[in-house]
């Protein structure tokens, strides 16, 4: 009897391995990086999801220097989702070009950005200093925290700055003191 249960537990045990192994292996292969590095200004959000598209990225996070995630909520389409101004990261979720999502917050802005009453934060992120996830798309999170909280990247992000909000220079030299890499920077700038 107990020479049953034994062998179940073992079984069940090893098929939750199997299962994490496949699960792991599966999202690492579905990450596609640009094949050259690319380092461009677009004049409207909606033309990075082009710049996105034309060189193939897929499961990627993104490292978000705005104040806005761009998203209107799919809940609120007539049909199929349409690339606009104003949901650049919904599609690019529901493109599954995005898998995970920073909204960078500048550190000197963090208390006010906590303090701002659109923000509806679901939790805290235990491991951050600055974190919190302000909302979940499609079960992809987006999390609020500063540059010098986020955590390590063990692969290259998306970068996409809109230098209303943040100084491109400034920016980039932050991000390369934290040495953070990227295929492809898109910096929005608009007219």
């Amino acid at each position: 009897m107990y020479k049953n249960r034994t062998a179940y537990a073992l079984a069940a045990i090893l098929l939750f391995i199997v299962v994490i192994t496949v699960v792991s292996h599966h999202g690492k292969n579905n990450r596609q990086f640009a094949q050259n590095r690319v380092n461009v200004t677009v004049e409207t959000p909606a033309k990075a999801y082009d710049v996105w598209n034309e060189n193939k990225v897929k499961g990627r996070i993104l490292l978000l220097f705005d104040s806005v995630p761009y998203m209107r909520g799919l809940n609120k389409y007539d049909g199929i989702p349409q690339l606009s101004q104003g949901n650049l990261i919904e599609i690019g979720i529901f493109k599954n070009i995005i898998r995970k999502i920073y909204l960078i917050v500048p550190d000197q802005d963090w208390e006010n950005f906590q303090q701002n009453n659109s923000i509806m934060p679901i939790s805290q992120v235990g491991n951050l200093d600055r974190g919190i996830i302000i909302d979940n798309k499609s079960g992809v999170p987006i999390i609020a925290t500063t540059l010098s909280s986020l955590p390590h990247l063990t692969e290259e992000p998306l970068v996409y700055i809109n230098d209303q909000k943040f100084d491109d220079e400034k920016t980039m030299k932050l991000l390369s003191r934290e040495k953070i890499v990227s295929d492809v920077i898109i910096r929005y700038r608009a007219r």
